[in-house]
């Protein structure tokens, strides 16, 4: 019998605009690729109605990334200056959508993919923010995790229940005064800096190339929110035109 491809953990509204949206579990009995990660089980947010790509051209990406100022959208419309996410919709998130479609993930109850996930590392978000799907069932699915790794936008929403969501993710921050006040509110930060940038409570991430790649995120326990008692982490964008952003606040 072959092994189960992944699990949908939620299928519900958005908690950020109601929208249908589904959370899908894989990568649980298979190594990631990537260099950075290591062998981590990914979770991936997505519109269950609209194509991850569709969404993301046509805005309606805000259903699982909220305000995020890194969302393609807003950057190609001027409203935000940030870098474009990293994440290449086109390519694990679109697969991850047409598996969906061709129900190829096993829908399941919080208790029991929490089973399935028991020992092992999970990624809160490889594609979406965690946020636009209910804290509780983050809670319950990774309850018996080895670990957690997980970044949120929208930690200065109204709604944003810093309690609950502090030990499970960390606050994604772009510089240095929304890590301030994420830190203020009560989480662990995240930053991402134009260039090799380490403030005073901060560490660089130990998986970035200024970090010298002396750990993967699979084996690296920063990221961890506020379950563990560390330093905020800063890792140097590296987000596509990195270089030519670097140069222009070298010039400045």
């Amino acid at each position: 019998m072959s092994k189960i491809l992944g699990y949908i953990a939620y299928e519900g509204p958005s908690l950020i605009d109601g929208a249908p949206i589904v959370v899908i579990v894989n990568k649980i009995h298979t190594n990631s690729k990537n260099d950075k990660t290591g062998a981590i089980v990914q979770t991936f947010i997505i519109r269950s109605d609209i194509a991850p790509m569709a969404a993301l051209q046509s805005g309606e990406d805000v259903s699982i990334c909220g305000d995020c100022g890194h969302r393609p959208y807003l950057i190609k419309t001027g409203e935000s200056d940030e870098p474009p996410c990293y994440v290449q919709v086109g390519k694990s998130v679109q697969s991850v959508f047409h598996a969906y479609k061709r129900g190829r993930y096993v829908k399941a109850d919080p208790a029991t993919i929490a089973r399935v996930l028991a020992g092992k590392i999970v990624r809160l978000g490889t594609y979406g923010d965690p946020f636009a799907a209910p804290v509780r069932m983050w809670a319950q699915i990774t309850r018996y995790a080895a670990g957690r790794r997980g970044y949120t936008h929208q930690w200065d929403r109204p709604d944003f229940d810093v309690q609950a969501w502090a030990p499970l993710v960390m606050a994604s921050a772009d510089n240095i005064d929304q890590a301030a006040k994420a830190n203020l509110l009560g989480m662990r930060v995240f930053r991402v800096s134009v260039g090799v940038d380490v403030q005073a409570g901060e560490a660089s991430c130990p998986a970035s190339a200024e970090g010298g790649r002396r750990s993967t995120c699979a084996k690296c326990t920063l990221c961890a929110g506020t379950s563990i008692v560390a330093r905020d982490i800063v890792i140097a964008d590296h987000a596509a035109g990195h270089a030519r952003r670097v140069i222009l606040i070298a010039a400045v």
